[in-house]
């Protein structure tokens, strides 16, 4: 039986992919950074991979929301895109920022959340399927609930809403204002899997 939770989130992708794409490989990855969700995981490798710092010769050079892809051309998608906000002026930090160049506020995740989304229906074909990783995080001391953005904005733009996942972390890296605690640490993020109509 395929349940919502789940501590490893291999088993999460394999439970979509039988549940919701027929046992068929996911075709695109437009965040595919090192390929960990494939590697040693019995997840085949993705027709298309494309990320806007490619670590490897395969990989298209595109950002997640201006693909090089027709319109309705894709099948399915596997979407993990950064989920944190916050750098200096200089140059973006941390462990989000530095692999990512980072995004200043959680309104400019949102906002290219909105671009990727939009582009994503775009390249899809009908009845294709979205896996949207994403995680709800506090920034400047509010909470920011991102995927109940994310399937809101879904929504909005034609997608249904056909299943969510929830991956449960066991720890989490600590991190530098926990004696002053406004919020309950998040220890789980969350698969979406959104359908085009």
């Amino acid at each position: 039986m395929i349940k919502t939770t789940n501590y490893n989130q291999h088993e999460i992708i394999k439970d979509i992919i039988s549940l919701h794409l027929d046992g068929r490989d996911i075709e695109l990855d437009p965040t595919y950074s090192k390929g960990n969700f494939y590697k040693v995981t019995g997840i085949n490798q993705p027709k298309y991979k494309s990320d806007l710092y490619p670590q490897d010769e395969q990989t298209i050079k595109a950002n997640a929301n201006q693909l090089p892809f027709e319109n309705g051309s894709i099948k399915s998608i596997m979407f993990d895109p950064p989920f944190l906000a916050g750098y200096t002026k200089e140059k973006p930090t941390g462990l989000i920022g530095e692999r990512f160049h980072g995004f200043r506020y959680m309104r400019d995740v949102w906002a290219w959340y909105d671009e990727c989304l939009a582009e994503h229906h775009r390249i899809l074909s009908a009845k294709g399927i979205l896996i949207f990783k994403c995680q709800d995080t506090v920034s400047s001391g509010k909470q920011h609930f991102s995927h109940v953005y994310v399937m809101n904005k879904a929504s909005e733009l034609g997608f249904y809403v056909k299943d969510l996942f929830i991956l449960l972390a066991k720890n989490r890296i600590a991190g530098h204002n926990h004696s002053n605690q406004k919020h309950a640490r998040k220890f789980h993020s969350y698969f979406l899997v959104l359908q085009k109509q």
